[in-house]
């Protein structure tokens, strides 16, 4: 996986009107942390931030980051590790940036991608993506931006385990094999309720005296 270059500024948190100041100018609000360095707050360029995450590792893009242009100490190998949305306009409020080390592996969520049409789906059955989404732990570079799993073959009452996903060499699933990912269940049945009797209905019917039966002419 290659990485990508970002270039972060120091950035002022004393005031609120300084973050209004940075989304206005294009820039985002970030953290920087990990690895002993004390957390670092930054901002980067919102639209090179997008085109970091657009590269073919998207949202797990190894990227190359360097803080103000200054001291070396301060550049280094960051991931994405949180994002923080405006939870009404879903407008991208704030990241935070994890150090890493190559050598180290480090735990991550990765998305699943389904693939195909059920084939329950033709019989009337509803497909239900109990997850989509699973924890794994890997070398920085190992990664993956999402993982495929193909539902095509999957009839009526069938289903998918966190053990069918098809992982990458060096990537370890951090979920039990036998958790269910998606399923194919029996379509809904409507059944029509019984009629309710109103309770004054009932009590008539209790009431009322029993028809005597006809006599029989001798």
């Amino acid at each position: 996986m290659d990485k990508v270059r970002l270039r972060a500024q120091v950035r002022d948190t004393s005031t609120k009107s300084a973050l209004k100041q940075l989304r206005n100018s294009g820039r985002i609000a970030a953290s920087v942390y990990g690895h002993g360095f004390d957390s670092v707050s930054v901002s980067v360029d919102l639209a090179e931030l997008a085109a970091a995450v657009k590269s073919e590792a998207g949202i797990h893009a190894l990227m190359e980051m360097e803080i103000d242009g200054g001291k070396k100490k301060d550049h280094g190998t960051v991931v994405i590790k949180r994002v923080q949305k405006d939870p009404l306009t879903r407008r991208l409020m704030h990241v935070d940036f994890q150090r890493v080390k190559m050598t180290e592996r480090l735990t991550t969520e990765v998305p699943i991608q389904f693939i195909g049409t059920a084939a329950g789906v033709q019989q009337g059955g509803i497909v239900e993506h109990v997850i989509d989404t699973v924890n794994v732990r890997c070398l920085p570079d190992r990664i993956p931006s999402h993982v495929d799993l193909d539902v095509s073959d999957l009839e009526i009452g069938q289903a998918l385990h966190v053990r069918d996903l098809p992982m990458p060499e060096g990537v370890e699933i951090l979920a039990g094999a036998d958790e269910v990912v998606v399923a194919v269940r029996p379509p809904h049945v409507h059944v029509e309720p019984e009629a309710e009797v109103a309770p004054e209905e009932e009590a008539a019917a209790a009431e009322a005296p029993a028809e005597e039966a006809p006599a029989e002419e001798s």
